[in-house]
């Protein structure tokens, strides 16, 4: 709950520096757009599972809206809401062979408020980033729902700056840092993924 509190708390400061802006060549500093990209999911067991589960992970897809604030020449933050569809599950084996199939985050909506590094003096400009990121699961297994989850974002991307918007592919590892299970047969699981999105920003 502190971590999720934090996260509200630097997405409020980041809101609050916005507001304080001068109003100045708005059209130049903030920027809208959209996303949408794959991502293959990553469910870790930190604990010994039982004997009878095994972890799947496969690909899955993401749609979100971006917002882009240029702060300075070098520093923007991009505010974003994506909603990501997951593929991720455990399997339990039964004593007859069957399996039972338990699905983890297999849908959330992503709040995320990036910090990005780049130069913007070329039309073609490399760029690093990190920020927080929740995941608030929007499920459909009412036995066991998914947890919320809080989770670090970092990554890569490279900015190609075209006549009416920026085209933006970039590579993005989110790692999650709280346990999202609610399944008594498990003790803990922890959700990461790794995407791969392409942003248009104009």
């Amino acid at each position: 709950m502190k971590k999720v509190t934090f996260v509200i708390g630097l997405v409020v400061c980041s809101l609050t520096a916005f507001s304080k802006s001068e109003s100045i060549d708005t059209e130049k500093r903030l920027k809208y757009g959209f996303n949408l990209g794959v991502n293959y999911s990553s469910l870790i067991d930190n604990d010994m599972p039982p004997k009878n589960a095994s972890l799947s992970n496969n690909l899955g897809f993401r749609l979100g809206l971006v917002a882009d604030y240029k702060i300075s020449k070098m520093l923007s933050i991009s505010p974003k809401a994506e909603m990501s569809l997951n593929n991720c599950e455990i399997n339990f084996t039964n004593t007859d062979g069957s399996l039972t199939k338990y699905e983890v985050m297999p849908i959330s909506l992503d709040f995320m408020t990036h910090f990005i590094f780049k130069k913007n003096n070329t039309k073609l400009s490399p760029y690093f980033f990190f920020g927080p990121n929740i995941k608030i699961p929007l499920s459909k297994n009412t036995d066991n729902p998914t947890n919320t989850d809080f989770a670090i974002d970092f990554g890569i991307g490279l900015d190609k700056a075209f006549t009416y918007f920026n085209f933006s592919p970039e590579l993005r590892y989110s790692f999650g840092l709280l346990n999202v299970n609610k399944n008594p047969a498990l003790e803990t699981l922890n959700f990461h993924n790794i995407s791969l999105v392409f942003n248009f920003v104009g």
